[in-house]
C-alpha cells in the first residue's frame, strides 16, 4: 500500500490525522476504488495505533468512502454512478439557489474572499498545472458562497454527498489531464454575477449545470477503460 503521507499537525488528534490522509488519498485515487483497508498495516504507515485508524474507517463509511465487512475486510468503495448523480443533483440545485440569495448583496469586505481565492487560483495555474492543489481551491470558492450566504452546514452536508461527485472529477482530471482554465474563468463569472447581481435574463441554472457536468464528457470512456472501479 503506497500512500501519500504528510506530517501530523500540531495538536492534531492522532484519528483526526488518520482520517485526513486517508481521506485525501482516497479522493485522490491514491488510493484506487475496491483496495483493502488492512488496519494494522495503516497502524505501522502513520504510526498510530489501530483504535485512531479503525475511528478514521467508520467516519470515511458515513461518507460512503469505505464499505467495512464485519469480520472479514475494509475497502475503498467503488464509485457509485447513484451516489454520483445525487450528489450532482444536490449541487446543481442548491448551490444556484445560494447565487440567487447572495448577488449583488455581498460586501466589499466579503467579496475579497473570493477574490483571493480566484487570485491563488491564477497564481497556481500561472506557475503550473497541479490537479489536487486546484481542486483544493475549487472547493474552498465554493465554500465560501455557502458561507457568505450563512450555510455552512449545507456546505457540509453536500460535501458529504459529494464524496463520489468528487472522485469522479478527480479521476478525469488526472487520468485525461484536464485544463482547469476553464473552470477558473466560470468561476470568474460566478464572482462576477455575485458581485454585480444577475440580469433578469441570465439562466443561472443552465450555467451552473454545465459548470458542474465538465467531466461528463469523457465519463463513459473512464467506465469503459476502467469498470472494476464503477457500480452501476
Amino acid at each position: 500500500m503506497e500512500l501519500r503521507i504528510h506530517e501530523k499537525k500540531d495538536k492534531e488528534k492522532n484519528s483526526d490525522y488518520a482520517y485526513r490522509i486517508l481521506h485525501g488519498n482516497i479522493m485522490t485515487l491514491q488510493l484506487p476504488p475496491g483496495s483493502v483497508l488492512n488496519e494494522n498495516e495503516l497502524s505501522d504507515l502513520l504510526q498510530v495505533s489501530r483504535t485512531p485508524i479503525h475511528e478514521a474507517i467508520i467516519r470515511l463509511k458515513s461518507e460512503y468512502l469505505v464499505d467495512v465487512y464485519p469480520q472479514s475486510a475494509s475497502m475503498v468503495s467503488l464509485i457509485s454512478i447513484d451516489i454520483l448523480k445525487e450528489g450532482l443533483f444536490l449541487r446543481s440545485t442548491v448551490e444556484p439557489a445560494i447565487i440567487k440569495q447572495i448577488a449583488g448583496n455581498v460586501s466589499s469586505e466579503n467579496l475579497k474572499l473570493l477574490k483571493n481565492n480566484l487570485d491563488r487560483q491564477q497564481n497556481l495555474l500561472d506557475v503550473e498545472n497541479n490537479v489536487h492543489a486546484f481542486m483544493k481551491l475549487d472547493d474552498e470558492f465554493h465554500q465560501i458562497m455557502y458561507q457568505l450566504a450563512g450555510k455552512p452546514r449545507t456546505w457540509a452536508s453536500v460535501k458529504s454527498i459529494n464524496s463520489h461527485y468528487d472522485r469522479a472529477r478527480h479521476f478525469d482530471s488526472i487520468h485525461y489531464k484536464t485544463d482547469p482554465t476553464i473552470i477558473y474563468n466560470e468561476h470568474k463569472t460566478i464572482y462576477h454575477l455575485i458581485m454585480m447581481g444577475i440580469s433578469s435574463d441570465y439562466d443561472v441554472e443552465q450555467f451552473y449545470s454545465k459548470h458542474l457536468r465538465k467531466f461528463y464528457k469523457n465519463f463513459e470512456n473512464l467506465m469503459a477503460q476502467y469498470p472494476d472501479y464503477f457500480i452501476v
